[in-house]
């Protein structure tokens, strides 16, 4: 993999819970008023996606990226990993960074459902951090039996609802560790997100 594979199972099966079922989603009617009961929606739909194994390949990316586009705020995400590299990077390897980064996301996660042994994620909560940012509570429950994960899920309100922003499990933000590993990428290949874009292309490429 372009960046380091060192994230453990737990979440794994956290970000594939992001993804949704092959059956037509029914929008959920607090939606727009409740973040809570939006993340829950997601979850219990990826859950049911993820105990589909004879879902084909290329229905499962499709659904995963539309998925992605309706319920992330990906401009934001691809900014903020991109950190201190986005405000030196012209127009152009910024537009390709975000259509390669939700292909490489897709790519990377989608391929991982096969890791799915059984794990539930229950919401439990949610909090105000603002009158448009909230924090809500879920946690990873194992079958086994061992102790479960917590997951906060970062979610803001715009105006055509809500959007994901980061997640945490247990305290460690996903957004903050992708940025911190694709650094490494572009300071090991050149030192400019056009360095980057062209080892994401590679990989994408060598993984179909």
């Amino acid at each position: 993999m372009i960046l380091a594979s060192r994230r453990s199972p737990v979440y794994l099966a956290l970000f594939v819970a992001l993804a949704f079922s092959i059956i037509p989603i029914t929008p959920l009617r607090a939606e727009s008023t409740d973040p809570q009961v939006m993340v829950n929606g997601l979850v219990q739909q990826a859950l049911a996606l993820m105990r589909n194994k004879q879902l084909d390949d290329n229905i499962r990316n499709q659904q995963f990226e539309a998925m992605l586009d309706q319920n992330f705020d990906i401009p934001r995400i691809s900014r903020f990993v991109l950190g201190r590299y986005w405000i030196m990077a012209d127009a152009q390897d910024i537009n390709t960074f975000n259509n390669l980064f939700e292909q490489w996301v897709v790519r990377t996660y989608s391929q991982r459902f096969k890791d799915y042994k059984g794990e539930t994620i229950n919401v439990t909560g949610a909090r105000p951090e603002s009158d448009t940012s909230f924090v809500v509570q879920s946690q990873l429950i194992h079958p086994d039996g061992s102790p479960p994960a917590d997951i906060d899920w970062h979610v803001n309100k715009e105006p055509d609802g809500f959007k994901i922003l980061d997640i945490e499990v247990e305290g460690v933000s996903m957004a903050l560790t992708e940025r911190e590993e694709f650094s490494s990428v572009i300071q090991r290949n050149g030192g400019s997100v056009a360095s980057l874009n062209q080892a994401m292309q590679q990989k994408l490429a060598t993984s179909e």
